[in-house]
């Protein structure tokens, strides 16, 4: 019989109680009139711009993983798609499987500031897949599960990749062995991951000191309520339930220097806090919902090229670059293939 019979028999229980009702629509149509700007100009041309997205996949072994992360970028000049295309890529083995999740978000987010980073010297806009402000103030485990004296040996090592810094490769694994040195076992993953991390904030401080008025950021999904729409309920769930014109919301600001509920690593905490954003949602044409997008670009400047590149209310360059850099299950099989690597997942007995 399998599970399948009562998960369907749960979910028919379950619907009346999960909807909305009338009284709470009404009530979040009344809010979003404060903050909702119709707005349908004509589209616009830019001059170019480019899109950057980035991909990770993983294959568990008993007691290691082997990964492949990367990060593309595509580029549009005059409206259409050229021929240019860059990709960064990195195929390793990571030992042991402790922490594997947090360092491979963070190697994957690398490689795609990397990108963005030599990219954006040649665009007038650079969009990126996601928060902007989410992969500055985002949290990780590695600054807090850090050893002292290992942190300050980590610290050393990060003024040497600074001097050395490349936007070819991840440039943390240069010090891997030099790690070694001084953490072993289960300190080791935990320092890796912070060089790994440090490697990552100064990166993105590269691209926010020199390119932040070309980044365009755009989530399909967001937890934030900086509108305050419903008690519970994030702003991006609230406008997706109305019918909405097309148009955007009216931008609020959003400054680093007031998220206090974290703190940067030392090198960066000055730094980093100095940047802010608009931030707004957009509804473009035939579009089924909204998008968040952070940026220092005005909606009224922006909106126009975001149509111009829409298909089905989403901005093709990002789909573009998705599509292309998605690493698959497939493409993970062919590379075990290539390194003839022959271990035990574990899930054998499974038939998996």
């Amino acid at each position: 019989m399998g599970i399948k019979k009562f998960l369907i028999k749960t979910a028919y229980q379950r619907r009346e109680c999960l909807k909305i009702s009338r009284q709470e629509i009404k009530r979040f149509q009344e809010a979003v009139k404060e903050i909702w700007v119709h707005f349908n100009p004509e589209p616009e041309i830019p001059d170019c711009i480019s899109a950057v997205d980035g991909s990770r996949n993983r294959k568990e072994f008993a007691g290691y993983i082997l990964y492949a992360v990367g990060a593309g970028s595509v580029s549009f000049r005059k409206g259409k798609l050229s021929n240019e295309e860059n990709y960064l890529v990195d195929v390793d083995i990571l030992k042991p499987e402790e922490y594997s999740d947090a360092r491979l978000r963070i190697l994957m987010g690398i490689l795609e500031i990397k990108e963005a980073l030599k990219t954006a010297e040649k665009v007038s806009y650079v969009f990126i897949d996601g928060s902007i402000i989410g992969s500055i103030i985002r949290p990780t485990v590695f600054s807090y599960e850090i050893e002292v004296e290992i942190k300050k040996e980590v610290e050393k090592l990060f003024k040497e990749l600074v001097k050395n810094f490349s936007l070819s490769k991840i440039d943390s694994k240069n010090f891997y062995s030099k790690i070694e040195n001084f953490a072993t076992g289960k300190a080791f993953p935990v320092a890796a991951g912070y060089l790994e991390y440090l490697e990552y904030l100064y990166s993105l401080y590269l691209l926010l000191e020199n390119f932040s008025k070309k980044i365009v950021a755009i989530s399909k999904r967001s937890d934030s309520r900086n509108y305050d729409l419903d008690t519970i309920l994030p702003d991006i769930t609230v406008l997706n339930y109305l019918n909405l014109s097309v148009g955007f919301s009216k931008p609020v600001s959003l400054e680093i220097q007031k998220e206090k509920k974290f703190s940067f690593p030392k090198p960066f905490e000055k730094e980093l806090r100095k940047f802010s954003f608009k931030s707004y949602f957009v509804k473009l044409p035939k579009g089924a919902g909204v998008y968040k997008i952070e940026t220092q670009v005005e909606p009224e400047t922006l909106f126009p090229i975001l149509k111009y590149f829409s298909i089905r209310g989403y901005p093709y360059p990002l789909k573009a670059i998705h599509e292309k850099v998605k690493i698959t299950n497939k493409d993970m099989e062919d590379i075990i293939s290539i390194l003839k690597i022959k271990g035990i997942t574990g899930r054998e007995g499974l038939g998996e």
